[in-house]
């Protein structure tokens, strides 16, 4: 269900995939999320900023496109997260970001480099790169973004930052990352698996639900992508969380996915013998700036099976 309508979204994006998610399934969240594969090459500029109520904005910078990612405190290490990020065409170097988001704000900043530069701990069975090179330094400029409804409003001149190269490491364990790795691969290991999948599009927006069964958890993945003309905004949500939140009969003619936060409520697939398939219930995602989403109603197409 990739979304053509999202153009800013596509190509080289600096969306990346919270490291809460399972190893072995990254790559399948990050096609969802328009996200490309690693090149060492790709110099990447990267700055935070604190929000009011808990929220954090990273501001990334790639070839030409421009992200501001916003989430709560709890980081992309957590395994439950909400992230909203709005994306656009801007300049992206390793000394400039720079970028409109129309009715939101804008960011036009210039990087100052402090101390010298360093290289991470390298990972482990690498293809290509095995650690970081990082330049850190402070962005210097106008930091202005307002979010819906202003859940979320930043006014800053400066931030710490860093230029980083490549911009994903392909390593079976990340620098620093340790037994963290090896718990996730465990955790995926498909005892029993399962898949529902439920999507709608609109002409310019599309909504779309994945829930896999990972032996004794399941990863329940959300995400909403909207243009919005020049820019395009990109909701996800995601846990990892007990099998016991996703049930299914062996006929499969019925499931029942409750999730914990950022979901809330419960979704209920139906099949009768003519084939007729529905999805319903109350259950709804909490995204940054869109808190209470519905994930289920008539217009979504959904499929159930026991396994890839």
């Amino acid at each position: 269900m990739a979304l053509a309508v999202c153009a800013p979204a596509q190509g080289m994006s600096p969306i990346t995939v919270p490291a809460g998610i399972p190893a072995p399934l990254r790559s399948v969240i990050a096609a969802r999320l328009h996200a490309t594969p690693p090149h060492r090459s790709v110099w990447v500029s990267r700055f935070e900023v604190k929000g009011k109520g808990g929220y954090h904005l990273v501001v990334t910078g790639l070839r030409g496109v421009v992200a501001i990612e916003v989430s709560k405190a709890a980081g992309r290490k957590a395994r439950r997260g909400a992230i909203t990020t709005y994306v656009a065409h801007g300049t992206a170097t390793t000394n400039r970001i720079s970028a409109s988001f129309p009715g939101f704000g804008e960011i036009s900043v210039r990087f100052r480099p402090s101390g010298r530069v360093v290289k991470s701990r390298p990972g482990k069975r690498c293809r290509g790169a095995d650690r970081y090179t990082i330049r850190p330094g402070v962005f210097v400029g106008r930091i202005r973004f307002t979010g819906e409804d202003r859940y979320v409003q930043v006014r800053a001149k400066r931030a710490k930052g860093q230029i980083r190269r490549p911009r994903r490491l392909r390593c079976a364990s990340q620098p620093g990352s340790g037994a963290r790795s090896s718990r996730a691969v465990k955790d995926s290991q498909f005892a029993s698996p399962g898949v529902l999948e439920a999507g709608w599009r609109e002409p310019l927006a599309a909504t779309e639900l994945l829930a896999l069964r990972l032996g004794a958890r399941i990863l329940c993945f959300a995400s909403r992508e909207e243009s919005l003309g020049a820019m395009a905004e990109i909701r996800y949500a995601f846990a990892v969380a007990p099998a016991r939140g996703f049930t299914q009969n062996e006929a499969l003619t019925a499931a029942k996915l409750k999730p914990p936060w950022p979901f809330a409520g419960t979704g209920r697939y139906t099949a009768s013998p003519q084939g007729v398939r529905s999805w319903g219930g109350d259950l709804r995602a909490s995204f940054p700036g869109a808190p209470g989403f519905p994930l289920t109603g008539p217009e979504f197409r959904v499929r159930l099976d026991s396994g890839f």
